[in-house]
């Protein structure tokens, strides 16, 4: 049984964006309107095993990042403290609908935590607030100036993030479903050439460069009061235009603002209203002292693409940030996180988001050690409390997806293309669980991992202890795809190596990394590493890569520690009565191709021969495995993540 159940992956339909649950809708136009363009992005599944490349010119059907908040009686499977919010009755389901070749996926689960008064009436929804500003990507506080845009490849309408399917089998994903929507003739734009640096957008047959001027439109500035063609700006406030208009299948709004900062300071601003963002471009987003008591919502226009430079939340509460594609425009972005939220926010969402360090980030296999370096960014680094990490594509970074967060749930996320390390997880209370890591190079030196944990305490790393920490279900390659790369890395698997760990359960992981740690704990106490698949990407027998239970840095040996039911290379796994040390049940893999269907396919599933099937004792097996089949199907459970036979 999982701990507490996820927020993702809940089908509607657009009718529910207009429920009750929401009060008001605010429209925003961007900086730069028109299409949002980048390179296509490969297909990524996060739990079936092809890989496919992208097509060089591929435009794809606008998406619906929608969705909507309902409160839910909590399972009596799931106790009060499986949840990390508490002993409260309800909790928060948070509900969108994604597509796979004209499929609805209705899969859903409840939020991490629960956020309070989900359809919080107007007038009581904001506890406090300041206003913030957006800026166009030059560098600004959260990043130090340095690098440079760069990489090749042609210029593609992008795909959405991380749309996935889940369940019992080997599932299926889309490289996403938005497009470029495009502004509608007549659409207002708000801001300037200066605003808009290295922003420049693509129509079908045009380019439109730095500035704001939409065809067959109005364009106004914002702080100014402009009335053309019917249409009125007044300053700091909203745009009313007559009557909305439709061209191209996008319909425009009769109210838009000008920026996200003059909706928060406007007042209007309510526990469970929207903010859509139009299609194009609109700088930085930050988010600085709004704190709602439900959920506020920013994600694209329905139908739309959206793209900001960069995401920043400090001192708020109760936002949902979805569907947007992030990447820098200017060439002196900094090397920073593209997305930061700070340790005084709390209930916190990110999802369906599109990463990247720069728009032609989905050529990365062809960039060579310097065009890396020269797009050194992160993805994402999330402090706070309770927080979500859900179904987001970070493609060509460096460090991937960093939460720092308690209470923090990171799900069904695709880190593909990094130099750095994939994932990290440092907050106590949360979970890891469905994601894929893939595809590492090597530009400096960093000893890369697929996943990392490290306890900070009064000392600094290493001097403290991480509470209850899950890792499942996830995937970590070294390297995926055909081509074969001179900056390839060895990358190690899950590496923590700075504890201690106490309650940490590590179960059902496929990892497949060159390395010698595959998977290493240094410090755990009262914790379980169970049916994990630990292997050489190669299918090499021999000493690495191992699973390792060692002592903390200081001395500190493990104990209480449960290793069962394990498939792997090799071990450094040692009972120890004295300490509750038990090594159970674990399986070396000296032969690959005798143990999987097909190593070179990097399909882990077992072979009916093989020395993992019905190896190990059901008193440590979880109850289902990478893919949700039940243990066991034989008359004991298989060793390693997949129950076959």
């Amino acid at each position: 049984m999982k701990r507490f159940c996820s927020p993702v992956i809940m089908g509607v339909t657009a009718a529910l964006w207009s429920s009750a649950a929401y009060s008001a809708d605010f429209y925003v136009r961007p900086l730069a309107a028109g299409p949002v363009t980048g390179t296509a992005l490969s297909v990524v599944t996060l739990q079936s095993l092809e890989t496919t490349a992208p097509s060089e010119e591929e435009e794809v059907a606008p998406g619906t990042f929608i969705g909507g908040f309902e409160t839910e009686k909590q399972s009596d499977e799931t106790s009060a403290d499986d949840t990390a919010g508490g002993s409260d009755a309800t909790e928060s389901k948070f509900l969108s609908t994604a597509s796979t070749d004209g499929a609805t996926i209705t899969k859903g689960a409840k939020w991490v935590s629960a956020p309070k008064d989900i359809k919080g009436s107007r007038g009581k929804g904001k506890t406090s607030g300041s206003t913030q500003t957006d800026t166009a990507d030059t560098g600004g506080s959260e990043v130090s100036d340095g690098g440079t845009s760069g990489g090749s490849g042609s210029s593609e309408t992008t795909s959405s993030g991380s749309t996935t399917t889940e369940g019992g089998s080997e599932g299926t994903s889309s490289s996403g479903t938005t497009s470029t929507g495009g502004a509608s003739e007549g659409t207002t734009t708000a801001g300037t050439s200066a605003d808009t640096e290295g922003g420049s957008t693509t129509t079908s047959d045009s380019t439109t460069t730095t500035g704001s001027t939409t065809t067959g439109g109005t364009t106004t500035t914002s702080g100014t009061t402009t009335t053309t063609g019917g249409t009125t700006t007044t300053s700091g406030g909203p745009t009313t235009t007559t009557s909305g208009t439709t061209s191209g299948g996008t319909t425009t709004p009769s109210q838009t603002w000008a920026s996200v900062s003059d909706v928060f300071s406007s007042g209007q601003l309510q526990a469970g209203d929207r903010i859509f963002l139009m299609a194009g471009y609109h700088g930085r987003l930050s988010i600085t002292g709004q704190k709602f008591t439900s959920p506020v919502v920013i994600a694209p226009a329905p139908g739309e693409v959206a793209h900001v430079s960069s995401i920043m939340i400090r001192d708020s509460r109760n936002f949902v940030i979805q569907g947007l594609k992030v990447w820098a425009t200017s060439s002196n972005a900094g090397t920073g996180a593209m997305i930061r939220s700070y340790s005084d926010s709390s209930d916190l969402a990110f999802m369906d988001l599109d990463i990247r360090s720069v728009s032609s980030a989905g050529n990365y296999l062809q960039w060579t050690a310097t065009d890396w370096d020269n797009n050194k960014r992160n993805g994402m680094l999330i402090a706070g409390d309770r927080v979500t990490i859900a179904r987001n594509r970070v493609t060509g970074i460096y460090h991937g997806i960093f939460a720092g967060a308690s209470n923090s749930l990171m799900e069904q996320n695709i880190v593909d293309g990094f130099a750095g390390d994939g994932m990290r997880s440092n907050g106590d209370n949360s979970i890891v669980r469905r994601n894929k890591v893939q595809n590492c190079v090597k530009i400096d030196g960093n000893h890369s991992d697929g996943f990392q944990a490290f306890s900070i305490g009064a000392n600094g790393p290493g001097t403290g202890t991480i509470k209850n920490l899950t890792i499942e279900d996830n995937k970590i390659f070294e390297w995926v795809s055909a081509a074969t790369s001179p900056i390839r890395c060895k990358l190690q698997g899950i590496g923590m190596f700075d504890g201690m760990y106490d309650g940490t359960v590590i179960r059902n992981n496929v990892i497949a990394v060159s390395n010698y740690h595959g998977l290493t704990v240094a410090g755990a106490v009262n914790s379980v590493i169970a049916n994990n698949t630990v292997v050489h990407p190669d299918g090499i027998a021999g000493n690495r890569p191992w699973i390792k239970i060692s002592n903390h840095k200081n001395g500190t040996p493990p104990s209480n520690v449960t290793i069962a039911n394990n498939l792997a290379t090799n071990y450094h796994v040692s009972s120890d009565p004295s300490r509750n040390i038990l090594g159970t049940n674990n399986v070396v893999v000296s032969n690959a191709t005798n143990e999987f269907v097909s190593f070179a396919t990097q399909d882990f599933t077992l072979k009916s021969t093989a020395l993992g099937v019905d190896a190990g004792l059901s008193s440590y097996a979880p109850a289902d495995d990478i893919v949700g089949t039940a243990r066991p199907k034989g008359k004991a459970p298989d060793a390693g993540a997949y129950e076959n036979f």
